[in-house]
């Protein structure tokens, strides 16, 4: 809730504001065809395409720190940039600009929306021993290309136009881009784009005047954080013109904006709903009302009534969604078990959009699968299995529950984004497939992906791993690890840690990867290893880091690695730096080459 209070112009404790930006397009599926001449009986098809490319700019400063009335060089934006500063101290009062500019350079008319998306968020502890969180007390607004007429006279370009808002004050920016409150989840534009036509859209970030104690932190360490994410999706427009008219791509992207979820595996439920939470409750309901979320049985019949797949659900997610429940996704039910042979036996959550995401910081950043105690034959653990969705604020491998020890319980993963880190541990064996999928870290996030816990395996393939302080850390000492095609690269490493930490385990695959980073080590065998028996597999891997690393183990690694094909480029091979060291020593790890 916005509160608004007289006596403001209180400082603030410093927050991380981290913008990153995710620009996802969808593919043009409609073709033209072209007759180059009637006697040649040859056509030409061309496949038309979808091609958005967004940059940013803000306005410089001068060596002094005042503004320099004039825009930076437009910049491209990836999934690793800081738009706004990530150091900022926000206190009412404080205003962030930028523009950004979006072109169309592709051959097909495109919509686009553009909207500002809370990626994680920790809350603070106020003046008043009260819990807050910043995105209670931030405005954000944007508009596409507004013009000199919406914010007064002599303003004709961009550079002029940031000037003019920096003239204007706090006050005067609410008044251009909004003249009302305005939530930071609502900041989002949509806009058109013919082919080589560009857009232009101004958007400001402020913390109003009004804004008092209610969110000034008692204390530095009980400051509230938040990381920000600009998410850019791209679909066909309806505008081209053919011998049939406008209207033979009236489909295309027709669910590219889409807001909402739709449940398939349930007797009963909606043909979608508009969010998450209304599926929830409303299927919650129907389960309470023919069992309950404990662990009430159902008979047979009574099972497949309301299961129709078997036990499978399916959650298909349109835009951006809020978590409210650890156990959402099983419609609060705590155990997976209806009777003998009858359980929940999957549940998928698909991204139904580009911008399919779930946010998960009403939920300390994870969810849980039902229970599974039951350790009999007929036991059947939840399968998780994800794809093409965004996870926003995770923290933890969806789990915390106990599962049945028989059988391994099987986690997927597959084109999944995860802006946060990915803390894995389950006390029983798993299949775990972490494939085609990136990790973005938000400011000083140690491990983009952790696992502890019993044995099973887990493959990590053909993942993106960006701007983690230590890469990724692999502790299951009775698992077998598969980790090929990364790429693991950063810019903040620790100068003591490596990016790839092989601790504890049976086996390690470690092929095909690129290695990255500024500082530390490629890889560290930790002191931790219990399994002496384990083998490694270190093969043509493509690594850029200032030194190789070394082992602290109780046993000699060279003597179990096998390694072949692996380039190093300005690495130093001789030498590694140990934990909590501040200058690099020679390396006890020799067969890595």
């Amino acid at each position: 809730m916005f509160m608004r209070k007289n006596n403001t112009k209180r400082s603030l404790l410093a927050s991380v504001f981290a913008l990153v930006l995710c620009v996802a397009m969808l593919v043009g599926s409609t073709f033209a065809w072209f007759t180059d001449t009637a006697s040649t009986g040859v056509n030409k098809i061309q496949a038309g395409n979808l091609d958005i490319k967004v940059e940013y700019a803000k306005e410089k400063m001068n060596d002094d720190g005042t503004l320099a009335g004039e825009l930076t060089d437009w910049a491209p934006i990836d999934n690793a940039t800081n738009v706004f500063d990530p150091n900022a101290l926000w206190e009412p009062g404080r205003t962030e600009y930028v523009v950004f500019r979006i072109t169309n350079n592709g051959n097909l008319a495109l919509k686009y929306k553009l909207s500002l998306e809370t990626l994680a968020q920790k809350p603070g502890t106020n003046k008043a021993n009260e819990q807050f969180y910043l995105t209670d007390y931030l405005c954000a607004s944007a508009k596409v290309n507004v013009g000199p007429g919406e914010i007064g006279s002599g303003v004709s370009t961009l550079g002029a136009f940031m000037t003019k808002l920096n003239d204007l004050g706090v006050a005067g920016v609410q008044n251009v881009l909004d003249p009302e409150y305005h939530p930071l989840t609502d900041a989002t534009v949509n806009g058109t784009l013919l082919p080589g036509k560009t857009n232009c859209v101004p958007m400001a970030i402020w913390m109003p005047t009004s804004v008092g104690n209610e969110a000034n932190a008692i204390s530095p360490d009980k400051a509230a954080t938040i990381d920000f994410g600009i998410n850019v999706v791209a679909a066909q427009d309806t505008v081209e013109n053919d011998s049939f008219g406008n209207e033979y791509d009236a489909s295309a992207g027709t669910n590219a904006f889409k807001q909402g979820v739709t449940i398939s595996g349930i007797a009963g439920v909606a043909d979608s709903y508009d969010t998450i939470q209304d599926a929830y409750e409303a299927v919650k309901a129907m389960l309470v009302a023919n069992s309950g979320l404990a662990e009430q049985p159902l008979s047979e019949e009574a099972f497949n009534a309301f299961f129709t797949d078997g036990g499978k659900i399916t959650w298909t997610i349109y835009g951006n969604q809020k978590v409210t429940d650890n156990r959402m996704f099983s419609f609060g039910r705590a155990a997976n078990r209806f009777g003998e042979g009858r359980h929940i036996t999957e549940i998928n959550i698909v991204g139904g959009n580009s911008s399919a995401s779930l946010d998960l910081s009403a939920v300390n950043g994870t969810f849980a699968l039902p229970y599974n105690w039951w350790n009999v034959a007929d036991s059947a653990n939840t399968t998780l299995k994800c794809k093409n969705i965004t996870f926003n604020g995770i923290k933890y491998m969806p789990s915390g529950t106990y599962q049945c020890t028989l059988y391994p319980t099987t986690y997927e993963f597959d084109g999944c984004t995860f802006n946060g880190n990915l803390y894995s541990y389950q006390d029983f064996d798993v299949n775990m497939t972490i494939m085609n999928c990136t990790f973005n870290a938000p400011v000083n996030t140690q491990y983009a992906f952790m696992a502890q816990g019993a044995g099973g395996r887990i493959t990590l393939d053909n993942n993106v791993f960006n701007n983690y302080t230590r890469g990724i850390n692999l502790q299951r000492p009775n698992a077998g690890f598969v980790v090929t095609n990364n790429t693991i690269r950063s810019t903040v490493s620790e100068p003591d840690r490596g990016a790839i930490q092989l601790t504890d385990g049976k086996s390690f695959v470690v092929t095909g990867n690129t290695v990255d980073v500024n500082a530390g080590n490629a890889f560290w065998f930790h002191d931790a290893a219990t399994n002496g028996n384990v083998t490694y597999t270190i093969s043509n891997n493509d690594v850029k880091a200032p030194y190789i690393g070394y082992y602290g183990t109780s046993f000699d690694v060279n003597a179990k690695i096998t390694s072949s094909g692996n380039k190093f480029n300005s690495t130093d091979t001789t030498k590694c730096m140990k934990k909590g060291a501040t200058v690099a020593e020679a390396t006890n790890l020799t067969a890595i080459h």
